[in-house]
């Protein structure tokens, strides 16, 4: 015989509410439990929790860095599409998203003033070079171009001097920086600094060929285009009298003297320039020298004594008051003031030769015929650097007599530097 199926007991619960027996088993049908509820555990326990927390916190900046990456590749694709196809203004505005984007490029700042000067807006490109972050190596070369802006269209001289400036303290040995800024001070008749910058450069290795030409011509170099550049910068309305002075003392060189009436008008010219600037260290040595020249002593102490205290380390003022006290046959004095002046200028043939005839009157003949040579040799050196067409063009044969002259002055830094730099030039010049 077949065995009859066994019946499970019914629990009392389930004889005392058979309904609620039901309504349990709808219950586990319509939710069965979570594995966790089986288990015993809640969903996320507080452990789980802390986990999730620190790997959302750790993946995150991964996550940042990847969408930034893919951000300004993206730009700078967009740039480039754009440049490609003369989309200025298109250039521009994506260069500028991306510069604000990434703040330690110098090239979207390039691209986006290279798209303004195409629009026509060199203001506007300038205000894009002025964002250019300090630690991209590309920003010195690229501040010339802000330079070249100011100087130029622009005509903000002195904001082109701070581009100079801001170039030399990102980097120090950037040597387009110095040779531009000698070139300033030079053109603008700013002799020590023209003198300072120069010696700068030397001490740090940056020098250009030029750089030697500004230091032993200090007192006598000339420029023939410096009359127009001063003339330009005059009218930005910045620093007049730099700008109003040098221009003054290079209407000789725009003009020439092709007749009595334009030196006359020169004179004049320099005479209410210094009428307006009467404590200006170029205008007082432009007129000690000819007040000299005409042996003028009373005119010559009159000019000294308002010398700026500012202006005292100018070699040109020693030499005149060397002058003045040998014309006064102080010849104690004379020599002393004229040694001084040398010290400051160890290239200066004019005092070279007045401290000759200084030597002559105290016996010292030796010392007279060294001086005499040295200042002939100086001016000689002075006609061949005036002689090329602009200050750049200095040939190999003009560094050998700079640096034989240097050597015969005293300057033994500047000799063996020269000499030195000759070798590594080469038949590059």
């Amino acid at each position: 015989m077949a065995s009859k199926p066994k019946r499970r007991p019914i629990r009392p619960a389930e004889a005392a509410d058979p309904q609620a027996s039901g309504a349990k088993q709808a219950a586990t049908v319509a939710a069965p439990a979570s594995p966790a509820r089986l288990l015993g555990k809640p969903a996320f326990g507080k452990k789980s929790k802390i986990a999730l927390i620190v790997l959302l916190v750790l993946t995150a900046p991964l996550a940042y860095r990847s969408y930034r990456i893919y951000l300004l590749r993206k730009l700078a694709w967009d740039a480039s599409e754009a440049r490609n196809a003369g989309d200025w203004a298109k250039l521009e505005a994506v260069a500028v998203h991306w510069g604000g984007a990434d703040k330690r490029s110098a090239m979207p700042w390039a691209l986006a003033a290279e798209a303004a000067e195409k629009r026509g807006a060199s203001d506007r490109a300038a205000a894009h070079l002025e964002k250019m972050p300090p630690d991209d190596a590309r920003t010195p070369p690229v501040l010339m171009e802000l330079a070249t802006l100011y100087f130029g269209p622009l005509n903000r001289p002195l904001e082109g001097v701070a581009a100079y400036n801001k170039a030399i303290e990102i980097d120090p040995g950037f040597a387009e920086a110095h040779r531009r800024l000698v070139f300033y001070y030079g053109i603008t008749v700013q002799r020590g600094k023209m003198v300072e910058q120069a010696r700068e450069a030397l001490r740090l290795g940056c020098e250009s060929p030029e750089t030697y030409v500004y230091l032993i011509g200090a007192d006598w170099l000339v420029f023939s285009n410096a009359y127009e550049f001063n003339q330009k910068w005059l009218q930005s309305g910045a620093d007049n009298e730099t700008f109003e002075v040098a221009q003054t003392i290079h209407w000789s060189g725009a003009t020439g003297y092709d007749d009595f009436g334009r030196a006359a008008e020169h004179e004049k010219r320099l005479a209410d320039c210094f009428a307006k600037y009467p404590n200006n260290p170029e205008m007082i040595a432009y007129f000690l020298s000819q007040k000299a020249a005409r042996g003028d002593r009373e005119g010559v102490a009159e000019l000294l004594a308002k010398v700026p205290a500012e202006a005292g380390n100018d070699n040109r003022f020693w030499h005149f008051k060397g002058w003045l006290d040998a014309a006064n046959g102080d010849w104690a004095s004379a020599e002393t003031a004229l040694q001084e002046a040398l010290k400051r200028n160890l290239y200066a043939w004019q005092t070279h030769l007045e401290l000759a005839g200084v030597y002559r009157q105290r016996q010292r003949f030796d010392e007279v015929e060294r001086l005499v040579a040295l200042s002939m040799k100086g001016k000689e050196l002075r006609k061949t650097i005036l002689q090329p067409p602009d200050v750049q063009s200095v040939s190999p044969k003009m560094l050998k007599e700079m640096q034989l002259y240097a050597q015969e002055c005293g300057d033994e830094e500047v000799a063996q530097r020269l000499a030195k730099r000759m070798e590594q030039w080469g038949g590059t010049l």
